[in-house]
């Protein structure tokens, strides 16, 4: 009976040993993840306050002390930094043009001329890269005498170029994100994935409207539009006899209309029934053929989740949300 107890106890201790292990391992190694932190910016569209409506990377050029920060927007698919913000660091215009690769210049869908980076590097949290794109002659311009005060300095976007074949964690409870070249076992035990596609470095997210599968590009650029397409799908999935709400936004220099109500159909991505937000439409020419050529029928923005963790593997083309 004795050694009956003590076999007993030995196999109590080794299952009790093998689950914390199993633990252990499912838990969220911190120092294993370079976390970086973002932060909300907001402010008021047509009259509206939106206190998140984009999402900001605090992002560092070479060794130049200035409190510079990018809007995170992975409906650009590459990261973009604006010439006018950048001039006034540098000794002069034709300085920083002998930084950059004006033998092969770019033309973006809304007629700006942009240049690849030759010897600047962009830090954004711990990581660094040189893959990037200055538009040339846009942006407000920083005046010389405010280029190293303490207000933050809006120099760019940080494109879909920056996630290219990594998995992107982003914690929006806690405002901070990370970049793993694969997905672990814990956020692989945490979250619920569909299988989406990919087009020029974006993520397309298959909804689920009325019994039908509609790709929407994911845009971390949207943060205002939980839904955006156009007028003809908008009247199907929105009580059409209300009265819209109306937005204009900037879209690279231009001002958008959008027109929202609440959306009164069910929206699922995978078996997540998305909560009830508003949907927005737009009859921008640019913008809409940009959903055609990109065979989507629209796009969805951060409004969804909010309250969650997100991860997207762009190698592996899966969409995950932890609850």
């Amino acid at each position: 009976m004795k050694i009956t107890r003590q076999l007993i106890s030995l196999i109590l201790l080794t299952l009790m040993a093998f689950h914390a292990t199993a633990q252990k391992r499912l838990k969220p190694d911190r120092e294993a993840y370079h976390w970086f932190s973002f932060k909300w910016y907001s402010d008021s569209v047509s009259g509206k306050y939106f206190d998140k409506l984009a999402v900001l990377l605090p992002v560092k050029i070479d060794t130049i002390k200035a409190n510079f920060v990018a809007q995170f927007d992975l409906g650009a698919n590459e990261t973009v930094l604006y010439g006018n913000d950048l001039k006034n660091y540098f000794p002069s215009q034709q300085y920083l043009y002998s930084l950059l690769d004006t033998s092969h210049k770019a033309i973006s869908d809304g007629g700006l001329v942009s240049y690849p980076s030759k010897k600047i590097t962009l830090h954004i949290g711990s990581y660094q890269t040189k893959d990037f794109f200055v538009f040339d002659k846009y942006g407000d311009g920083i005046p010389k005498d405010s280029l190293y005060t303490p207000s933050p300095k809006h120099i760019g976007t940080i494109g879909a170029s920056f996630t290219k074949n990594k998995v992107l964690v982003m914690d929006f409870p806690n405002k901070r994100m990370c970049l793993l070249d694969s997905i672990t076992r814990y956020w692989a035990s945490k979250a619920s994935f569909v299988d989406c596609r990919l087009k020029n470095g974006r993520i397309q997210l298959p909804f689920t409207i009325n019994g039908q599968q509609h790709w929407m590009m994911f845009d971390t650029g949207a943060s205002v539009f939980p839904l955006s397409t156009d007028k003809t799908f908008w009247e199907t999935i929105v009580d059409a006899e209300a009265q819209p709400d109306t937005l204009k936004v900037n879209s690279w220099g231009e001002k958008v209309p959008y027109y929202g109500a609440v959306i009164k159909s069910d929206i699922y991505l995978g078996k997540y029934k998305l909560p009830k937000q508003k949907a927005w439409y737009n009859e921008n020419k640019r913008l809409l053929d940009f959903n055609k050529g990109e065979g989507i029928t629209g796009t969805t923005g951060n409004a969804y989740f909010f309250n969650h963790v997100i991860i997207i593997d762009f190698k592996n083309k899966r969409f995950g949300v932890v609850k």
